[in-house]
């Protein structure tokens, strides 16, 4: 029997943190999501379309549609763009696929003629929250999935919550979309997804890897690396954090992973909180086997 795909958005703010690509890349070899349209949100949207379109074009996979979200340069902490030596001059113009200026109204409309429909976000909550605002009775066929927030633990598993980037960047929206009611919100925190590395054999498997999404990530991450002269020789021995590959991950299945049920809002310091009023959240908090885990991601990204 043909698996059924999910027709799905991915709302990333890629050419920032180098996770953004991996997540892209490992949602290409997810034979269990269709990406109907890459949408590119924080700061100058333009760039990070056009971060989105090299490396879908450099993969072999040019036919995908390519969102330009909502421009906003007055965000804080400080919108980076760490990947312009990487683009090495390459712009939305010389994508060989579709380029939509508009990307929210592009995204609304693929939700309007879906069934059902898989949203992946994995950067500040601006687009998502423009969604919301233009079309609200669209979230209700929407399963959300979104890596944001800390409840327990925060980076690397040390103990403690904290006000998480992809909230705290824009605060409003991320209000805005923990009010929404989905069909679905899986939620992917740092008590989660803030200790994914590959290291040693797993890392060295990537750097090694032949095939071009691979090639591509490892491109783009040495260039994230000596980007701001952060370049260090521990740093060219395992992977960054790579937080949004969760998030992709859990659009497509449950395994790995152990779940509890949470009501949330998001209070005006940018912190998670527990709340009679908040809406239903499916929050995922620890991995049930992470050996597993990263064994699939790099027999995804980097197969022998």
């Amino acid at each position: 029997m043909q698996m059924k795909q999910k027709i799905t958005i991915l709302d990333t703010d890629i050419g920032n943190d180098i996770d953004d690509t991996w997540a892209l890349g490992l949602l290409l070899k997810t034979p269990e999501l269709f990406p109907a349209l890459v949408l590119s949100c924080s700061g100058d949207t333009g760039y990070r379309a056009a971060v989105a379109a090299a490396f879908l074009d450099r993969t072999g996979c040019g036919e995908i549609p390519v969102g330009v979200g909502l421009r906003r340069m007055d965000e804080e902490p400080e919108i980076v763009e760490s990947l312009h030596e990487w683009l090495a001059g390459y712009s939305l113009d010389d994508y060989p696929g579709r380029v939509v200026q508009d990307g929210i109204a592009e995204a609304i409309s693929i939700m309007e003629n879906a069934e059902e429909i898989s949203v992946i976000g994995i950067g500040p909550m601006t687009n998502l929250a423009e969604i919301c605002r233009r079309r609200p009775d669209l979230a209700e066929k929407c399963r959300l999935t979104a890596m944001a927030g800390s409840l327990r633990k925060n980076f690397r598993d040390c103990p403690g919550q904290v006000a998480e980037y992809n909230i705290v960047t824009d605060l409003p929206a991320a209000q805005t979309v923990f009010r929404t009611k989905w069909k679905e919100f899986t939620l992917t925190p740092l008590d989660h997804c803030g200790n994914i590395v590959l290291s040693g054999e797993e890392y060295r498997r990537m750097r090694s890897a032949g095939g071009c999404i691979a090639r591509e990530i490892i491109a783009s991450y040495h260039t994230w690396l000596t980007f701001g002269g952060k370049l260090s020789d521990g740093m060219e021995q395992e992977s960054s954090i790579l937080y949004d590959t969760a998030a992709v991950h859990l659009a497509a299945s449950d395994r790995f992973t152990r779940f509890e049920q949470w009501k949330l809002i998001v209070d005006d310091a940018g912190f998670l909180r527990s709340s009679e009023n908040g809406m239903p959240v499916r929050v995922a908090m620890d991995w049930n086997d992470f050996s597993a885990y990263r064994r699939e991601l790099l027999a995804k990204l980097a197969p022998s």
